[in-house]
């Protein structure tokens, strides 16, 4: 209970409401019928008690009505709010990994429109719903076994078989949902990937593939449905055979006791529908139970997600002092085999210029992103920051002094204004400063206030993108910039334009360039040359 509680996060207490609405409703479905049956008695008898319990069955029927749409209204609130509590976390979780691949991340945007409704709705409103037709059951129960005990005994009985038998496909319907899951993930995966290479196809003629790796995808989806809708229909046609024979039962048994005086005419008027207010519940409690145990494997999948990202809290130290230099020591990096850096030693100052060159392939990125702390950090030796080792640094205070610019500049789908202040408290003056500095106060005025949408990012050329990336990173005035072929988009003016702005900052600047602008050469400080994994000083 205490786990379950914990995964309903800041709902509990609405949730416990939610659960209060549905079993007085439940209470107040069966109590109705009930009391029907003592006033067709009292009509029949001509009893006085006709009169109050005739206004005690209008007011419970009115009653009624207002916990219908109480009961529908906090059902649905509910869900919403648990839905939105579980997204929230979800990607909280995830990202807080900067190295997902885009399979991972199509698996996951999976995860979170289909998977996490559908837990939302199985599981915790399910669970409800559960104890709700429990309550419906129990208290139909007591007022059948005021009525009769031998109408109480097979009704209940059967009911009881009716929401044990389907359970025995509890396993094999939650492992047919996992697959299900899976391959919804596949196809998400695949229809993706076709969908981003659509110029890719037309170009290489290739339409044939694309189709058929589509179609191969749905086909698993369809394949995987069919078996859970197998698991399915099993469990309704266990339901169904139960149902029927309750119904006659209870008739033939009614008949009999009617005969022998043993029930009335209106305790007969309430059995029968009280028989009818505890089929739709049992008949639903088969599926709430079936439905709930199918989605137990993505319930688990959720909480080892939210898991790792409570377990995994940032112990790293806060590093407030001035920076003074950055260092990197005997640093090796391997992939498999691949030995990509080799024993790289080199010292940066506050405030000074370094320009970094080598052929392409030459690991001059890989380097960059090692210091940027992106990706996988598992190398040999030290990167230094002021004598602290980069991977015991708080990710907050480290990236408040070092800001990362890479070659291929992403931009969100949001304003240009957003996209360059990316939420961060950045005051006009130092916002405008570099807008003008970069020369895109007419790109501001073309997309004022307009959402880039994928078709307006269209319209951007890359260096329009490289400079909004730029813009992104000196407005944030960081001690270090690590820049990774920031100029490569821009035409040859602009290139020097924006090259010489960053050689200006007082920031430290350590520059990645496959083609340095030999006119801006004298301006830096230190030049290395990275050749097969070696770093080593140079004069060009």
């Amino acid at each position: 209970m205490k786990d379950f509680l914990s995964l309903l996060d800041r709902n509990k207490r609405f949730f416990l409401l939610t659960l209060l609405v549905g079993v007085v409703y439940s209470a107040i479905g069966v109590a109705i019928p009930t009391i029907s049956g003592q006033l067709i008695t009292s009509v029949v008898a001509d009893s006085a008690n006709r009169t109050i319990l005739l206004c005690i069955f209008l007011l419970i029927s009115c009653c009624q009505i207002c916990f219908a749409e109480l009961n529908e209204y906090v059902g649905n609130t509910l869900k919403i709010r648990q839905k939105k509590q579980m997204r929230k976390n979800a990607f909280h979780a995830f990202s807080a990994h900067d190295n997902a691949k885009r399979e991972d991340i199509s698996a996951f945007v999976s995860f979170v429109n289909n998977d996490i409704p559908s837990v939302a709705e199985q599981y915790f409103q399910g669970t409800i719903d559960i104890i709700k037709c429990t309550s419906i059951i129990i208290f139909s129960a007591l007022s059948l076994l005021y009525i009769h005990w031998v109408l109480a005994l097979v009704i209940v009985g059967v009911s009881l078989l009716i929401v044990i038998l389907p359970n025995t496909m509890r396993k094999k319907g939650g492992a047919a949902r996992k697959i299900y899951s899976g391959k919804l993930a596949k196809y998400n995966t695949t229809l993706q990937s076709i969908l981003d290479g659509l110029r890719l196809v037309k170009a290489y003629r290739c339409q044939k593939y694309a189709a058929e790796s589509v179609d191969l995808a749905d086909d698993g989806i369809g394949r995987s449905e069919t078996v859970l809708l197998k698991h399915q229909l099993i469990v309704q046609g266990i339901t169904t055979s139960l149902q029927v024979t309750k119904t006659v039962l209870i008739l033939l048994i009614g008949i009999y006791l009617i005969s022998k005086n043993e029930i009335d005419i209106g305790s007969l008027v309430a059995v029968i529908q009280l028989a009818e207010v505890i089929s739709a519940p049992i008949e639903v409690l088969a599926y709430l139970r079936h439905g709930r145990n199918e989605v137990l494997p993505i319930l688990e999948q959720y909480k080892s997600m939210i898991q790792i990202k409570s377990e995994s809290k940032d112990i790293r130290t806060e590093c407030t002092e001035t920076f003074n230099q950055l260092s990197v020591d005997h640093i090796s990096y391997h992939v498999d085999d691949l030995t990509i850096l080799t024993d790289v030693c080199a010292h940066f100052m506050a405030g000074r210029k370094y320009l970094i060159t080598g052929e392409s392939g030459s690991g001059k990125s890989t380097l960059l992103r090692l210091i940027a702390q992106i990706g996988n950090l598992q190398y040999g030796g030290q990167i230094l920051y002021n004598q602290h080792e980069i991977r015991n640094i708080a990710y907050n205070a480290y990236y408040e002094k070092v800001c990362p610019v890479f070659q291929e500049p992403y931009l969100f789908y949001a304003t240009l204004e957003d996209n360059i202040c990316v939420g961060r408290p950045i005051s006009r003056d130092v916002y405008f400063d570099v807008i003008k500095k970069l020369n895109l106060e007419y790109l501001l005025n073309r997309y004022h206030n307009q959402e880039l949408t994928p078709e307006l990012m269209e319209t951007l050329s890359g260096g329009e993108r490289q400079r909004v990336a730029l813009a992104r990173a000196m407005v944030g005035r960081p001690s270090i910039y690590l820049l990774d072929e920031v100029t490569s988009a821009l035409d040859q003016s602009n290139a020097e334009l924006v090259e010489q702005l960053l050689l200006d900052e007082s920031a430290m600047v350590l520059h990645i360039c496959h083609k340095p602008n030999p006119a801006l050469l004298n301006q830096y400080d230190g030049i290395y040359e990275l050749s097969n994994g070696v770093l080593a000083p140079t004069t060009l």
